[in-house]
């Protein structure tokens, strides 16, 4: 992969990069609370 692939498809998926944000907010959401529970 080349710089120029690298940086079209940044673009093309910077559009969607709030619900990428809340994926990845999910899932650190869902470890933190699953190591809570463990140690709670």
């Amino acid at each position: 992969m080349t710089r120029d692939d690298i940086i079209r498809e940044y673009r093309e998926h910077s559009a969607s990069w709030p619900a990428l944000v809340g994926v990845y907010a999910l899932i650190v959401g869902a470890m933190v609370f699953s190591g809570y529970m463990m140690v709670g």
